[in-house]
C-alpha cells in the first residue's frame, strides 16, 4: 500500500509539528503523545495513531512483582502503526534496583528496541527514607545505561523532585515532568528544561475507552527521531 493511502486509512501515525499559541513554556514546537498501562484496557492503536498521537510509552512493570500484562501487545502495536514507542518502569525503592533494572532490560530484549529513552518512573518513597531512594535511583540509572548503552530518562513531579530527589545531580538525564492544571510545568532545580510533559491524567483519545495520560514532547518530529541517538 502507498503511504498516502495508509495515512488516509489511519493505519500509521501522521507526525505533524504543532505550533504553540500564547506562552510556549520554552517549547515553540510540540508533538502529542500518551502513556499507557493495563488500566487502559484494549487499545485500538490504528485509531490512536490517526488521532494525531506521535509517540507513546508503555509500562513494563510496577517494581518486579506486578508485570504489566498489556505491555507486549501495546508495544508491538505501536510499531505496527508507526507511533514512536518507549517503555517505563514504576520504581519501588523498597525493591532491589538491580533486579528492577534487569527485569526492565530483559523485557525490552524480548520485545524489541525502543525508539525513545528508557524511563525510570519515580513517584513514591515506597516507605523508604530519601537517602535510600536516591541510592536505589542511582543504581537503576547506572545499570540501565551500562547494559543498554543508552542514557535513560526520569519521570517525576515537582514535589517528588524537591523532596526525594533533592540535591541529586540529574541534569545529564532528560526530564519527563508530570504537572497538571498549569499553563507551564514547574522545572525542578535539577534540570534546566523539560523534554516531555505529562499535563493530564484524565485525557480522552480516540481508540481508548478509558481516561489516559496525555503528554507533550518539546520539539519537532525531527527532534523526536533524534532523541534516542542523542541520549548517549
Amino acid at each position: 500500500m502507498f503511504l498516502p493511502l495508509l495515512l488516509t486509512l489511519g493505519l500509521i501515525a501522521a507526525e505533524v509539528d504543532v505550533p504553540v499559541e500564547g506562552n510556549d513554556c520554552g517549547a515553540p514546537k510540540r508533538l502529542h503523545g500518551i502513556d499507557v498501562s493495563k488500566y487502559q484496557g484494549q487499545i485500538d492503536w490504528p485509531r490512536v495513531a490517526a488521532s494525531g498521537i506521535s509517540f507513546a510509552f508503555a509500562r513494563i512493570s510496577d517494581g518486579t512483582t506486578a508485570v504489566d500484562e498489556t505491555f507486549a501487545r501495546n508495544y508491538a502495536a505501536m510499531k505496527q502503526v508507526h507511533v514512536r514507542r518507549g517503555a517505563y518502569q514504576y520504581f519501588r525503592a523498597s525493591v532491589d534496583a538491580k533486579a528492577q533494572a534487569d527485569l526492565f532490560l530483559k523485557t525490552l530484549r524480548h520485545n524489541g528496541r525502543p525508539d525513545l529513552p528508557s524511563v525510570l518512573d519515580i513517584e513514591t518513597d515506597d516507605g523508604q527514607p530519601a537517602a535510600v531512594v536516591q541510592k536505589q535511583v542511582k543504581k537503576w540509572l547506572r545499570r540501565v545505561e551500562k547494559k543498554s548503552g543508552m542514557r535513560p530518562m526520569i519521570y517525576t513531579n515537582p514535589s517528588v523532585a524537591a523532596t526525594l530527589l533533592a540535591g541529586m545531580r540529574l541534569e545529564r538525564y532528560k526530564l519527563w515532568i508530570a504537572h497538571y492544571e498549569v499553563e507551564c510545568p514547574t522545572e525542578p532545580a535539577q534540570w534546566k528544561r523539560w523534554t516531555f510533559w505529562q499535563h493530564s491524567s484524565h485525557g480522552r483519545v480516540d481508540g481508548i475507552v478509558s481516561d489516559v495520560d496525555l503528554d507533550e514532547f518539546a520539539g519537532s518530529v525531527r527532534d523526536l527521531k533524534r532523541l534516542k541517538r542523542r541520549a548517549k
